[in-house]
């Protein structure tokens, strides 16, 4: 990448911090040796890229287009790229004591189960946020638990099984 975000960068294992790269940004091919800009060709929709207000721009990720002179244009390899999992669907399905206005929210995150060599679904859960809200179910068949939408970077307790449905805040569920 021969250009990148001032204002976000990336540490990795070096201790060097490295900027992270936009749709737009220009990145350098060692085959054709030329330079060209990032274009979007990974197959995901914006709502599942960063967004940088200060450029304007969605970041860059693994399998977009670098613009060289090359006859088949190389995809992008996020080598430095940081873990991070979007998830663009939110099943409703298994929130009922838990009630936010999200457009109002800054923060929101979706815990998705996984459990190796064995299904979580159905498991009882309740999530107990740090205002007192709460959120119970069981997990669906894809392993996602309703998205949890605060003010702040805030922490959250889930309780399972057992300690879930005999927690106050389990309401339903059965």
């Amino acid at each position: 990448m021969l250009t990148g975000s001032e204002f976000s960068l990336i540490d990795y294992d070096e201790g060097r911090p490295r900027q992270r790269a936009y749709l737009g940004h220009k990145a350098w091919c060692g085959v054709c040796q030329s330079a060209g800009a990032i274009i979007a060709r990974a197959g995901i929709p914006d709502s599942l890229r960063g967004y940088d207000e200060r450029l304007g721009a969605f970041e860059a990720v693994d399998g977009d287009v670098v613009l060289c002179n090359c006859e088949h244009r190389p995809r992008v390899m996020a080598c430095y790229g940081c873990s991070v999992a979007y998830i663009d669907e939110a099943d409703d399905s298994t929130l009922d004591s838990y009630s936010v206005d999200e457009s109002s929210a800054t923060y929101d995150q979706q815990v998705v189960v996984s459990v190796p060599h064995a299904s979580a679904f159905g498991y009882p859960y309740l999530i107990e946020m740090t205002d007192g809200r709460t959120a119970c179910g069981r997990v669906d068949s894809s392993g996602h638990l309703p998205r949890v939408y605060t003010d702040d970077e805030d922490a959250y307790s889930i309780h399972w099984g057992e300690e879930a449905l005999s927690h106050e805040g389990w309401t339903h569920a059965e």
